[in-house]
């Protein structure tokens, strides 16, 4: 049933939701104030979105034009950052647009940067998770993401980010000993449904608490059923397709609450072409399902008695050692050499989104990232 259940996700990810599982959790910061360093980043920013609004590109001739305001932009943040280098939030800033322009490897060195001015700021442990995410070390991010939701327990995206990590992670988390995997996916559970809570007007998240209940088996079917109707209820304007999914996953449920005729009835009016395979299975489930019994209906009502605590993963020191170690390990790792405004080059990928590439050697730049520029 699981295995079936990600079939059914992946489709419906494909054709319903965009955006990255584990996007920036936060919007930039309201422009307030009328200093005058709150003025020059104000105006660094609105250089940055007028850069990403570049036109497409029509020839290559647009990228000495886009590379000369990459250069621009970097040259204003390295002017800002060295008026003012404890300023958090254009650290922050600074490291998102390198994030965004395919250089992750300067951009962590700002958010450890502004990790080391304030440990507490909720946003720079997503950007650290991410990151070591993308490195391919899961185990190492979820510290960072146990502490997001602990230093902004109101923000529903970081509970969202969560959540999808537990899903994505569920077995490496159970290989390295940290938790069972029906922990993991009680925890998982917990996270999309606080999520949800938080921001009961956002689709995505109310979507994916609704379909945890097929990751987490020993969830309770009426609640589940209760979950997508209210769904359906709050969305009444989705499309078609989207709608004979929503059915399809009442049908699901209702057979195992082995409601079959009301099941029946919703598999039948699912009329989408791209949901003809699961339409199928659900209708071969219809006539596999055995009898209902008294046990089995009052297996269906428990709900579980996992509770998950996320305190139990943080560091029990009030200066949350374990983290300090691993921020630690990432800057001995990278050494991050210093990235100058005339060593870049800007283009578009093949994904018409905007890369800045290193055109030539930065005077810090270490020996392996030189050898790295020579092969490019």
């Amino acid at each position: 049933m699981r295995a079936c259940f990600h079939t059914t996700l992946c489709l419906l990810t494909s054709a319903f939701v965009s955006g990255n599982a584990f996007a920036e959790a936060e919007p930039p910061p309201a422009r307030e104030g009328i200093t005058l360093s709150s003025l020059a980043l104000n105006r660094i920013l609105d250089k940055q979105a007028r850069f990403f609004q570049f036109p497409d590109r029509s020839s290559e001739r647009n990228d000495p034009e886009l590379t000369r305001k990459a250069q621009e932009i970097v040259a204003d943040y390295d002017a800002y950052l060295g008026a003012n280098p404890k300023d958090t939030n254009a650290l922050i800033l600074y490291g998102k647009f390198l994030r965004r322009v395919g250089q992750e490897q300067h951009a962590v060195g700002y958010f450890l940067e502004a990790d080391s001015i304030n440990p507490k700021l909720a946003v720079v442990k997503q950007q650290l998770a991410n990151y070591l995410i993308e490195e391919g070390r899961p185990i190492d991010a979820f510290p960072f993401l146990i502490m997001t939701i602990e230093l902004a327990p109101g923000q529903a995206d970081y509970h969202y980010h969560l959540g999808n990590f537990l899903f994505l992670f569920e077995d490496d988390l159970a290989r390295e000993g940290i938790m069972t995997k029906e922990s993991v996916r009680a925890f998982m559970h917990k996270s999309f449904k606080q999520a949800a809570k938080l921001s009961p007007s956002n689709f995505d998240y109310q979507l994916r608490f609704a379909q945890s209940f097929f990751d987490y088996p020993d969830s309770s079917k009426e609640f589940a059923l209760r979950t997508w109707n209210e769904l359906v209820r709050k969305f009444p304007d989705r499309s078609k397709a989207e709608n004979d999914y929503f059915n399809l996953c009442k049908a699901r449920i209702l057979l195992e609450l082995n409601r079959q005729s009301d099941a029946v009835s919703l598999i039948e009016s699912v009329s989408s072409k791209a949901l003809d395979s699961a339409k199928k299975s659900l209708l071969h489930q219809v006539k596999r399902k055995p009898k209902e019994n008294k046990k089995t209906r009052q297996d269906q009502k428990k709900q579980s008695r996992i509770e998950i605590n996320h305190r139990f993963f943080i560091p029990d020191d009030p200066h949350l050692k374990r983290l300090r170690l691993l921020t630690g390990r990432i800057k001995e790792e990278k050494m991050l050499s210093e990235l100058k405004a005339d060593a870049i080059k800007a283009r578009f990928d093949e994904e018409n989104k905007i890369i800045i590439d290193l055109s030539q050697r930065s005077p810090n730049q270490s020996a392996p990232d030189r050898e790295k520029d020579s092969l490019r």
